[in-house]
């Protein structure tokens, strides 16, 4: 916030040394002020404070600031701090009234029904202004009170533009921001009526005037002095005849001022006036019987006090004769007791020591035979726990070695009965050619997904989800009610409507199992995928269903690792679903793949809409992987430094893996891409913390391979 008209307003809250912490209520920005007390924790912290480092005056809370805070400290640990700041006092302009003397009368003698108390600068004219604190009188209104000498008030030049009108919830706030450098303008005389009528009499009183110029003051005196004390005594209304009259009489007070020697005469003519020698012997009479009432007042009490005082010395001689009495017959009785009880005492003890001789004698044979069950029941205890775990490992064993038994026979059953089946070429079900389908690139696959009408609003984003872990080479695995759905819809999406699809069951039991049919060594439905994928360019939707009856915990990373390494042809799409819920083993290896849940996925209408297009309206597509680029060098080292920011690392064999996702992800998700890749390459990395891919062999020794791997 280098410009001038760029700044921040705010309360002072606390203080801590020479510094101040600040709560932002207002924003400047290029001159144009707003309110951002409900946002201000956005801008500035949790907390919506700036430490203010110098502030001149010194703040105290509940002071307004003004500052340009700017960002100070490391990356993570970055606050607002301004190196000063200027204290803001609440500010009014009272220059419209009729004369500078309203103000004062409104200030001084009137008060104010606001009820504000504090600082305040108040501009008076057209140029000047002064800076009081106000507090509220016992009336209610609030009224000046610092300084207390008002004789000699400082007037200030009033400068527009320190002028600052904050916006609030409740209005507009006017502060200002006085310069400390500005020198004084003048000083004003706001006395109160009742104190520049004392201090004019206090100066008539010093000394007497000549008799021309006295009759001259007398006149002017008496003509004006009665209407002045009525118009005085009804201060809560402001008259600005009051006004004229006070100002004809504070040049009246010139005039004698500047004539001492008219001072002089009035002053002597008044002492030898005879009303003014009976007032002042009313006075003198009024003023001896008030004191002759204060001592006769003083003398009452005096009295009163001496009659206490003896009074409650003789309560406490009585009251000392009284508790020593008491405390002799204290004494004497305690005495009696003290011997009863003692006696008393003696014949329990005796009685109690015979009692604990016989417990601890119980005792004692107790804590034996306790201690000997004990034993009995920790050797009886440890007995009872290897027998436990001895079942258990007996109970485990026997399950695996069940199911094992139970694998074997089925993978013999199958084997014996495919061996005995005429050899034949395996075809791939429902796959035709798809050339009719039209073409579609990366950048419009977004586009498609959105306008499909088979999808709910769900459905879109996890269909691009799974699109983007296909073409990028990662294995998603599908689960929910809506799987089959899903899958014809992605095979729509980008492989011409038509998708490969590869029961497993057990005798898939090593990587080479999905390629190569065991016993007969003839191609499986992937294996023919993977040729035509390899010979042709064609582009292959795969599902691996049922990958829960197979051994699937040994070759799925193997999979996974073979389709981001590259060596499965990139225009070979495979997704894995499983029919129940997979082993403790599978489970494990499936957390460090993708997961997509399709519930929900479809909309319910949408077969309505399939149903209801033209022929014409083909919704099938066949994605060019020629769109598909790897990222550019930049950008792809952008992508690697933002996982190194969030300690996520990417090895050196996975580098065009990494440049595919990027590319497929941004062009696919869009904003959603950076947290995309962030989770696919932590993925990654706890599968390289899981230990190296396996080679997709099993650990058993009764069957062998069937024939060589076509991948």
């Amino acid at each position: 916030m280098s410009n001038d008209s760029n700044f921040v307003v705010g309360v002072c809250t606390r203080t801590q040394g020479p510094s101040a912490f600040v709560e932002v209520r207002a924003q400047s920005i290029e001159g144009a002020i707003t309110d951002i007390s409900a946002s201000s924790h956005n801008l500035f912290g949790k907390s919506g404070e700036i430490e203010v480092r110098a502030v001149r005056p010194a703040l105290k809370p509940g002071d307004w600031v003004l500052a340009r805070p700017s960002l100070e400290g490391p990356p993570k640990r970055q606050r607002y701090v301004a190196a000063s700041g200027k204290r803001l006092v609440s500010f009014e302009d009272l220059s419209g009234l009729y004369a500078p003397e309203a103000a004062r009368r409104l200030l001084v003698e009137t008060g104010r029904q606001d009820g504000f108390a504090g600082d305040k600068i108040f501009r008076i004219s057209a140029s000047d202004m002064i800076e009081v604190r106000m507090a509220v009188s016992p009336d209610g209104r609030s009224r000046i009170v610092d300084p207390k000498d008002l004789r000699s008030l400082p007037l200030w030049p009033y400068q527009a533009d320190a002028h600052i009108r904050v916006p609030t919830s409740t209005g507009h706030l006017d502060l200002l921001a006085k310069d400390a450098a500005a020198s004084q303008s003048g000083v004003v005389n706001w006395s109160t009526d009742a104190d520049f009528l004392a201090q004019v009499i206090r100066s008539l009183a010093s000394e007497g005037a000549e008799d021309g110029a006295l009759n001259q003051v007398a006149t002017l005196l008496s003509g004006h002095v009665a209407r002045l004390e009525n118009s005085l005594s009804e201060a809560e209304r402001l008259d600005p005849r009051v006004g004229h009259e006070i100002m004809r009489s504070r040049r009246l007070a010139d005039v004698m001022k500047s004539r001492d020697d008219l001072l002089r005469d009035f002053m002597n003519v008044l002492r030898s006036d005879p009303e003014v020698r009976a007032q002042l012997t009313a006075r003198t009479e009024e003023l001896a019987a008030e004191a002759a009432q204060a001592r006769s007042e003083t003398l009452v009490q005096e009295r009163t006090a001496a009659l206490e005082a003896d009074l409650k010395e003789r309560r406490a001689g009585g009251e000392a004769e009284i508790a020593a009495t008491l405390r002799e017959l204290e004494a004497a009785e305690l005495a009696s007791m003290t011997a009863r009880l003692k006696t008393a005492e003696e014949a329990a003890l005796a009685g109690i020591s015979a009692k604990k001789a016989e417990v601890e004698t119980e005792v004692e044979l107790l804590a034996e035979r306790s201690a000997q069950i004990e034993a009995q029941n920790a050797a009886e205890g440890g007995r009872l726990a290897e027998t436990q775990q001895l079942l258990r490992t007996l109970d485990a064993e026997l399950a695996s070695r069940k199911d094992e038994i139970d694998r074997i026979v089925r993978i013999e059953s199958l084997l014996h009965a495919r061996g005995n089946a005429p050899a034949e070429r395996a075809r791939i079900p429902g796959i035709r050619p798809v050339n009719d389908a039209k073409p579609i690139a990366l950048g419009e696959l977004a586009a498609w997904v959105d306008a499909s009408k088979l999808l709910s609003t769900a459905g879109k984003h996890l269909c691009v989800r799974a699109l983007t872990d296909l073409l990028s080479g990662s294995l998603p695995v599908l689960s929910g009610s809506e799987v089959d759905d899903f899958v014809a819809l992605l095979a729509a999406a980008v492989g011409g409507g038509r998708h490969v699809s590869f029961d497993c069951d057990p005798t898939v039991i090593t990587f080479d199992d999905l390629w190569v049919r065991p016993a007969g060594g003839a191609p499986t439905a992937l294996g023919e995928a993977v040729a035509e994928c390899a010979g042709q360019g064609a582009v292959r939707v795969c599902v691996l269903r049922n990958i829960d009856r197979s051994a699937a915990h040994l070759w799925v990373e193997t999979l996974a690792d073979k389709l981001r390494s590259g060596v499965i042809p990139e225009n070979m799409l495979i997704c894995l679903t499983f029919a129940e819920p997979p082993s403790e083993a599978l489970a494990e290896a499936l957390k460090r793949l993708p997961s997509i849940d399709t519930s929900g996925a479809m909309e319910k209408a949408g077969v309505i809409a399939a149903l209801a297009r033209s022929p014409a309206d083909r919704l099938e597509r066949r994605i060019e992987m020629s769109t598909i680029e790897p990222a550019s060098g930049p950008a792809a080292a952008e992508a690697a430094g933002k996982l190194l920011v969030k300690d996520v690392q990417i090895g050196f064999a996975d580098v065009d893996w990494f440049a595919r996702l990027v590319t497929v992800a941004s062009a696919l998700l869009k904003k959603d891409a950076e947290d995309f890749i962030l989770a696919a390459a932590r993925r990654r990395a706890a599968a390289e913390k899981g230990g190296a891919p396996s080679n997709g062999k099993p650990g058993l020794r009764v069957i062998e391979s069937g024939g060589a791997s076509n991948a």
